[in-house]
């Protein structure tokens, strides 16, 4: 599953603030580790030189020291532009992981790059972006059109004393000799959950903010204006409109489409709509209710001749099972559970 990648969106956020920082990011894993190849954590200070944080490399001591050693070279103290250092989990660092771990520390200046920019307007349109990086060079962004075939990361060294290239691959123990000739790559993939909601309503905000931390591209849609919370709205793709139903024409199928409105006569519209006889259906198709309305809906749809393998593509109520609670946050939770249940098995 696709994680999220918070810290690439505060790094293009930050670099047009103006912001020097310093980007952590796992090279090479071998065992055990806190988390994969590609995972990256970013750093700057504020105005009262305190550490911001973006995003994770695992938690524990191996971040409280990458954190360190990010914060000395954010203050002067260290003067490497960038540089990797190995950290042996048990003997070092006294983890229950027992793995070793490749951070590569780069401090990257502030800088008006348009390339950037267009890298990420690309990203938030569903492409690919490769960053590859050089002892000499630094960051190098690029738009990928072409698929990775699975390749998040990878890291290569010309260092003649060495044969270790490294792909992705998290098994790999042979040791690892850096020499001042070498390369990073990684790609950056766009967001594969996808989720229309319908219904702005306090369970349709509360499911939003619970997605949001994961990773998801959210597509919000309801028949009221402002409506959307205004937090919210730089963040998710808002729409409102008197037609609902036919952003669904629009939606990807792969995707998962969430039906909570205000309006029982409007779900029952969305139903006939995310139903219908189609190649491909939705990969998941939820409507907030009790039993009892799933049973007058399907009446309803059974009238105009929907058969029951297409009622049968219906999820209501909605919830992982067990979790009762009506209170928005609480079947947010429920409701997202059952969402990443659905992706893990189409992923």
């Amino acid at each position: 599953m696709q994680q999220h990648l918070q810290w690439w969106r505060d790094f293009v956020d930050w670099q047009q603030q103006g912001q020097t920082v310093v980007l952590v990011t796992v090279i090479r894993a071998d065992g055990s580790t806190p988390r994969e190849v590609g995972a990256s954590m970013l750093l700057a200070l504020d105005q009262q030189q305190q550490i911001q944080q973006s995003d994770t490399i695992g938690g524990g001591h191996l971040e409280y020291q990458a954190i360190d050693l990010a914060k000395a070279m954010l203050v002067g103290q260290d003067t490497r532009q960038r540089w990797i250092e190995r950290f042996n989990l048990s003997a070092r660092l006294g983890q229950c992981c027992g793995g070793v771990m490749w951070l590569l520390f780069e401090k990257i200046e502030p800088d008006a790059n348009q390339q950037l920019l267009e890298c990420h307007k690309a990203w938030q349109n569903g492409q690919q972006v490769l960053r590859q990086v050089t002892d000499q060079q630094g960051s190098v962004w690029m738009i990928s059109d072409h698929s990775s075939q699975g390749l998040v990361s990878a890291f290569q060294t010309n260092d003649p004393h060495s044969k270790h290239s490294h792909q992705n691959n998290q098994h790999q123990s042979n040791s690892l000799h850096v020499s001042s000739d070498w390369q990073w790559q990684q790609q950056i993939m766009p967001y594969r959950m996808k989720v229309m909601i319908f219904g702005a309503g306090h369970v349709g905000e509360a499911i939003v903010r619970c997605l949001l931390p994961i990773g998801v591209q959210i597509t919000w849609v309801d028949t009221r204006d402002d409506i959307f919370a205004e937090d919210l709205q730089d963040q998710v793709h808002c729409i409102s409109t008197d037609l609902p139903e036919a952003e669904l024409q629009h939606f990807d199928r792969s995707g998962a489409v969430l039906i909570l409105t205000h309006d029982h006569q409007l779900d029952l519209q969305l139903c006939f709509a995310a139903l219908q006889s189609v190649t491909q259906a939705f990969a998941f198709v939820g409507m907030i209710g009790s039993k009892s309305k799933r049973a007058i809906f399907e009446k309803r749809m059974q009238q105009r001749g929907y058969q029951q393998a297409q009622l049968n593509h219906l999820v209501c109520p909605i919830g992982i099972e067990g979790i009762h609670s009506k209170q928005p946050a609480v079947i947010a939770v429920a409701v997202v559970a059952q969402l990443l249940q659905v992706f893990a098995q189409h992923s």
